[in-house]
């Protein structure tokens, strides 16, 4: 029995030997059965090296395994686009390892195995370092974007690393971006020349076109915030220009309009603040001025009155106006005298009394005194002259009344009972009174007129008691 079970042995041990190595070893990726163990040149078969054969065996089956993993997976990584040069020299390798694993070298196969095996290793890492430096360096472009040959750049790395890896977020992000890319550019370069043309509008109206084209460039949201502070300094530099040539003008109210939408625009600038204090006291000197003006118009008009009150209304204002108050003083006078003349004029016939025909006379004295008369004032003195003189011409008057009546005329004395008198009295306002016994007194007021002519006056009490 023993016997037999040695000649079984031989037996396989001659066929692992013998025939084993003649058969076709298939190439890297078959999956083969055949036999790994070399033939020795001995006659006598070594269970140690028939053990070593078979380790080295799988050894070369495990390698050749994740070969095939990381080989399959380049080539999704479409590797012929951007390194086929060193995959071609890692399916070389393998290409000699299988010649040497055919010839029973299994050991030396399984150093050029690996040998492709970290040749592939590293083209796998160079694709995750192409993804990677890809993300930076195309966004950092699409920021910069200053070319037409960036922009191309920019997609066909973008492409490239799509190519790789379809299923990275960030590269899918970049390619939907990419696809407006030039459009971007477009948008950019036109908005940089509107902005250097200082069309601010125009410029506003296209990045706002760019940013919905993509909306994660930071530039292009920075340009915009730069463009919206110039359109900002812009309109204050347009309010605080026509706030001042509207100050130079008079135009206080524009002005002060204009200024106010300057400050909306800058709150905490202080140089709006000095714009409006400047308008302020602009304004404020300018009134002056034309008051002073309108005061010393009425001066010229001889209007005492008006200037009088513009002076007080000036000072009152503002008391620091030291000139004004020396002419106030004249003017004041000058007012004075100008009210009375015109009062006399328009009331000659208070000259009766004797008291104010003579402070009548006075005033003339005092006007005709006066150097630098207008011609108001002469004219003033003119009428006041001929009040005077007739203030003192009696003017016959015709009394008429029924003989039964008693007539008296106030500060004149009693006519008596009559049909018919006639009198003189000086222009002025008098009183007549009528009486009779059985009758209602009856009272007379009546005028005197300087110049007047047939002055007739009835007066009888003919009203029964």
């Amino acid at each position: 029995m023993k016997k037999t079970l040695l000649i079984i042995l031989m037996i396989l041990a001659s066929s692992v030997i013998f025939i084993l190595p003649q058969l076709p070893v298939q190439k890297l990726f078959d999956d083969s059965s055949e036999s790994l163990i070399e033939a020795d040149n001995s006659n006598e078969i070594s269970q140690s090296r028939i053990a070593e054969k078979t380790k080295y065996r799988k050894d070369a089956q495990l390698v050749l395994e994740k070969i095939v993993e990381i080989r399959d997976l380049l080539k999704s990584k479409s590797i012929e686009k951007w390194n086929a040069e060193k995959f071609n020299i890692a399916l070389e390798n393998i290409s000699s390892g299988d010649d040497l694993y055919r010839e029973g070298e299994y050991l030396r196969s399984i150093k050029q195995y690996r040998e492709a095996l970290d040749q592939l290793n590293n083209l796998k890492e160079d694709a995750a370092k192409i993804i990677e430096s890809t993300i930076i360096s195309a966004n950092n472009n699409i920021e910069k974007l200053d070319s037409e040959l960036t922009v191309e750049q920019t997609i066909n790395s973008i492409n490239l690393a799509f190519a790789i890896d379809k299923n990275n977020e960030s590269i899918k992000l970049l390619k939907e971006r990419s696809l407006k890319l030039p459009d971007l550019f477009n948008k950019v370069m036109q908005s940089d020349q509107f902005i250097n043309e200082q069309k601010y509008e125009d410029a506003f109206s296209v990045l706002s076109e760019a940013i919905m084209l993509d909306p994660y460039r930071k530039k292009t949201k920075t340009s915009m915030e730069n463009l919206n502070k110039q359109i900002k300094e812009k309109t204050f530099i347009e309010f605080m220009s026509e706030g001042f040539e509207a100050m130079d003008q008079n135009n206080f109210s524009s002005a002060r309009k204009v200024f106010n939408e300057a400050l909306k625009t800058y709150p905490e600038r202080p140089d709006v603040y000095d714009a409006l204090n400047q308008l302020e006291s602009r304004e404020s000197s300018f009134q002056i001025k034309e008051r002073i003006k309108n005061a010393e118009a009425n001066e010229n008009l001889e209007n005492w009155s008006e200037a009088k009150k513009e002076y007080e209304a000036l000072l009152e204002s503002d008391n620091s106006l030291v000139s004004l108050k020396a002419r106030l003083i004249n003017v004041r006078i000058r007012a004075e005298l100008d009210e009375q003349l015109e009062n006399l004029i328009n009331n000659p016939l208070t000259l009766r009394s004797d008291e104010l025909h003579q402070k009548a006379k006075k005033l003339l004295k005092t006007a005709q005194g006066i150097n630098q008369r207008g011609a108001k004032l002469e004219k003033q003195i003119e009428s006041v002259s001929k009040i005077i003189v007739q203030a003192r011409n009696p003017i016959p008057v015709n009394f008429f009344s029924d003989n039964k009546t008693k007539v008296t005329i106030f500060k004149i004395g009693s006519l008596g009972l009559f049909e018919k008198r006639t009198i003189e009295l000086v222009p002025g306002y008098y009183v007549a009174l009528g009486q009779r016994i059985g009758f209602r007194d009856i009272r007379l007021d009546f005028a005197i007129e300087p110049n007047e002519v047939d002055k007739n006056i009835s007066i009888m009490c003919v009203e029964r008691i």
